[in-house]
């Protein structure tokens, strides 16, 4: 029996487990899209001042497409991460199956560097990630306090 045999099994279980974990992610993201949706509508529809709906409206209108791109990233990295997870697993697998000692030495180092950069590279995306939305953020808070400081003046 091959490694390539040994290890099938294990490989389409971590495969089925991937492509479950994506669809119950992308189950959630439209949950929470639709969700939003029908909370828009609701607020939309109650009756308040106009300038507050006009406010409500601008404000929406500026953070939901931010919002919207910082999810898909966020899915990005996810399915990066997924991707990266099942590899780690099938070489982690493959080491435990080495038949000689250099063999798993090898595959040994492979699975630890495979883990450091994937430790490297979500730290990195986190990072990214979260400077955007603060630069989001600020820009946000600094377009919404401009005309109150003005007055103030």
């Amino acid at each position: 029996m091959t490694t390539e045999e040994k290890t099938k099994p294990v490989n389409d279980l971590f495969a089925q487990a991937t492509k479950n974990y994506e669809q119950a992610l992308k189950t959630g993201v439209k949950l929470q899209e639709e969700s939003a949706k029908l909370f828009l509508s609701l607020f939309s529809q109650a009756p308040a001042p106009p300038d507050f709906q006009k406010k409500f409206k601008t404000i929406s209108d500026e953070i939901i497409p931010q919002t919207e791109k910082a999810v898909d990233e966020a899915l990005k990295v996810i399915e990066q991460n997924s991707r990266a997870g099942v590899e780690l697993l099938k070489k982690a697998v493959g080491a435990s199956q080495a038949t000689t000692i250099q063999d798993a030495q090898a595959k040994s180092v492979a699975f630890c560097e495979g883990c450091l950069n994937a430790v490297r590279d979500t730290a990195l995306a986190v990072t990214q990630a979260t400077s955007k939305a603060t630069e989001s953020w600020l820009g946000y808070v600094r377009r919404s306090t401009e005309p109150v400081a003005a007055r103030k003046s």
